[in-house]
């Protein structure tokens, strides 16, 4: 009988009737993401980066998928691939709010979300803003995320040094504005803490069956005057905030939705128990955009106008592309100015973005709060958030890379270029980026070559000359000469008979250009010495009203000294206004002169003085 049934049964398997039970696989489970961001903050990098590891170190016990991004590898790529589904973000770096005295309103594509590296090669110092409109834009988190953002500036209401704190309204509208990108990207909570490691919070989420904001309330920083308000930038969300003092030290505090525990966090988690993200980076990163492998090919960049502090000029770059259809309708474009040769450097000076429309302005500078020490947490508390004094950095300025709108045009990028407030002269920079503010990779800035600039002040001058002559003794001639204003203030001015002076109307005033024989190597040729003192230049006029940015065809007359020798001839502009432009710091012109017996004059080298 039993050798029947088994016989049964097997044809009824080859028939396919009945099908055999197999054992389900179980459904993987997913665990929580954690991705831990270090920005470029100077020389605070260091410390940051190794708080950093010890809090990824931490969320190793409790998740295999936890990505680090550390500068110099801390790109918006990057950080954009990498948060994708994270339940926890842990960002340190560089933090740039509102309301902040740098602009008159919220400018979401800069403010109020990371500070990262522009590109992997740019170190720990440049560093650029994208804002809380980019991140909601284009990441999504976990349900019921929650992002912890450390050592920042504004995120918890603070300011920087140098500059007020602010009131508590001002404070209160920091905290909610920091927050807000983050939640629409789908977070749940927001907690900034000035001075704290994340370690306190990070170990309350991943071990679940805790309160959000308990934890918050009784971490090891806590300051006992916690108070709290509704968002008003993200409806049904509460923020609290916990001052160090009843109306100032904002140095904490949390953005959430009421009622939030670990658990929540948990339960919606979306990481892989096999992830391949490793320190560092992201498995397969992101290609960075290229304009080269587009076949773009660029020309040396040209100005329009005057590079006068303060001022601005139209900044050119020229281009050949083979495929039109491959020329991207939107470029953006950061300058970086670094001074080479200026007096008594302002730290503004050292960096000034390309003005465009309020849309696309370039993200204003923000600076750090000073440094404070961490409050040692008490002696229960576990070993993890034993503060290291990590502190806040104050941003160097001339380190924030903010680009703004390239106007592309068929044959050449082109925009306006703001100057530095100093003159002197300055390398200029210029980094390209796409219409998400991504800069484009190396082989792109290659062909980008830096230039030169002089930035000149309120009175300056051009003069363009020979680089030597050769007179015969007693000579009379005359130099061509091409004289620039390049300056921002008008040299004398032109008669006005609506102005009355004492004589009656007022009468026209011009500078004039001169020039002073000094014999080399004459120390005690009394002969020589006197024959550069008796050498004779005639004044040249120039146009009165000679206004800046003008420029004039001259020749400048002159007699050489009567004896033989090397001699200069310097050559200088006095207005009216200001006399003598030598004396207020502009450089003159000097051509050298060879003065000999029966020698021809042959035509002079260039110089341009001034």
């Amino acid at each position: 009988m039993r050798r029947w049934i088994v016989a049964a049964i097997a044809s009824l398997l080859i028939a396919g009737l009945i099908v055999p039970a197999v054992a389900a696989a179980p459904a993987p489970t997913a665990v929580p993401r954690v991705v831990v961001i270090v920005g470029p903050s100077g020389a605070a990098t260091d410390r940051y980066r190794a708080q950093a590891r010890d809090a990824a170190a931490l969320a190793r016990k409790f998740t295999p998928d936890v990505t680090e991004l550390y500068s110099p590898n801390a790109t918006w790529p990057a950080v954009k691939d990498a948060l994708q589904g994270a339940s926890v973000v842990i960002y340190m770096g560089h933090g740039n709010g509102w309301p902040s005295k740098y602009r008159d309103s919220l400018y979401p594509f800069s403010q109020n979300g990371f500070g990262l590296n522009p590109t992997t090669s740019s170190g720990d110092s440049r560093h650029q803003y994208f804002g809380e409109a980019r991140i909601a834009e284009s990441i999504t988190l976990a349900k019921n995320a929650v992002v912890l953002l450390n050592h920042l500036c504004y995120a918890s209401g603070n300011s920087e040094p140098g500059v007020p704190e602010g009131n508590i309204d001002q404070a209160r509208q920091r905290v909610d504005n920091f927050a807000a990108g983050f939640i629409r990207a789908g977070a749940s909570a927001v907690i900034a803490e000035a001075q704290a490691t994340p370690n306190h919070m990070l170990a309350t989420i991943l071990r679940g069956g805790k309160s959000i904001e308990a934890s918050w309330r009784k971490g090891p920083w806590a300051n006992g005057n916690a108070f709290a308000f509704d968002s008003a930038r993200s409806p049904g969300y509460v923020a609290m905030m916990d001052p160090e003092r009843g109306d100032s030290g904002f140095t904490r505090s949390i953005v959430l939705k009421a009622g939030l525990a670990s658990g929540d966090v948990l339960a919606n988690a979306r990481g892989r128990a096999n992830s391949a993200a490793v320190g560092g980076s992201v498995a397969g990163g992101p290609l960075m955009p290229s304009l080269a492998a587009a076949g773009m090919t660029f020309s040396a960049p040209t100005t329009d106008g005057l590079t006068v502090a303060s001022g601005k000029f139209y900044y050119k770059i020229p281009f050949d592309i083979g495929d039109q259809a491959l020329l991207p309708k939107s470029v953006q474009a950061s300058v970086r100015w670094d001074p080479i040769d200026v007096v008594a450097l302002d730290p503004a000076a050292e960096t000034a973005p390309a003005p465009a429309p309020a849309e696309t302005a370039p993200s204003s500078v923000a600076t750090e709060p000073a440094a404070t020490p961490e409050i040692a947490p008490p002696a229960q508390e576990p070993a993890e958030n034993v503060p290291d004094f990590g502190l806040i950095t104050p941003e160097q300025l001339g380190e924030v890379v903010a680009p703004s709108r390239v106007k592309v045009q068929s044959t050449q990028l082109a925009f306006y270029v703001a100057a530095p407030t100093n003159p002197g002269r300055y390398r200029l920079t210029v980094m390209l980026h796409d219409a998400e503010g991504v800069a484009y990779d190396a082989a792109t800035q290659a062909m980008v070559p830096s230039l030169l600039v002089r930035v000149t002040g309120d009175l300056d001058a051009g003069i363009d000359a020979p680089t030597h002559l050769d007179l015969a003794p007693g000579a009379a001639g005359d130099i061509p000469l091409w004289i620039a204003n390049l300056g921002k203030s008008t040299w004398g001015h032109p008669a006005n008979k609506a102005v009355k002076d004492l004589e009656g109307f007022a009468t026209a005033e011009a500078a004039v250009l001169t020039g002073t024989w000094v014999a080399l190597d004459a120390a005690g040729d009394l002969k020589r010495q006197a024959a550069a003192d008796a050498a004779s230049v005639i004044a040249l006029e120039l146009p009165a009203g000679f206004k800046s940015g003008a420029a004039t065809a001259a020749n400048l007359e002159l007699f050489a000294p009567s004896a033989p020798g090397d001699y200069l001839l310097i050559l200088e502009i006095i207005t009216p206004e200001a006399g003598s432009l030598t004396t207020k710091g502009v450089e003159p012109t000097i051509i050298r002169v060879t003065v000999a017996a029966q020698t021809a004059t042959p035509a002079p080298a260039s110089n341009t003085g001034g």
